[in-house]
């Protein structure tokens, strides 16, 4: 699903360059064209295409020692690492001591691929936990919208058997 959805930062490098292209780099292609162009092609993709995908339990494989957890954060890591515009919104669970009580917190963070690791770019406290709040899953969805910018948004949820 994923790997589909970022045919469109793709398509949209592809019109910017016919779009600018003069008649003898379109004859000669896309693929042949300079680095400089590519480069127009691609920052001009990203500043309209960004991919956010809502994955609730990120969190907790990240933080997990179980082998299978570990296992899917590593694929949705390499993701990260593969499509730069990709980006994961995941529910983060801490304990804070507030006024000498321990409490737990509830984040929503946005994270992008870094060197080899997740960097985050976002976090943004909730008022409770997510599932007590709604319904559980359209809330894992909506607590990823905080993180979109645009004119569209088609949302699409994470948390499904083969990442």
């Amino acid at each position: 699903t994923v790997r589909g959805m970022m045919y469109y930062k793709e398509a949209l490098e592809l019109q910017c360059f016919l779009d600018s292209a003069h008649d003898n780099e379109i004859f000669t292609g896309y693929r042949t064209v300079g680095k400089a162009h590519k480069e127009h092609a691609q920052a001009l993709a990203d500043l309209k295409f960004t991919y956010v995908v809502s994955c609730q339990m990120y969190g907790a494989q990240k933080k997990s020692s179980d082998h299978r957890d570990q296992s899917c954060y590593a694929n949705i890591l390499n993701l990260m690492l593969k499509y730069p515009s990709l980006r994961v919104a995941y529910i983060d669970e801490r304990e804070d001591t507030i006024n000498g009580n321990s409490k737990k917190v509830y984040y929503s963070v946005l994270v992008k691929g870094g060197d080899k690791l997740d960097e985050e770019i976002y976090r943004i406290k909730l008022p409770g936990p997510p599932t007590e709040i709604g319904e559980g899953k359209p809330e894992n969805q909506n607590h990823a919208i905080i993180f979109t910018r645009g004119e569209a948004l088609q949302t699409i949820d994470m948390n499904q058997d083969n990442y």
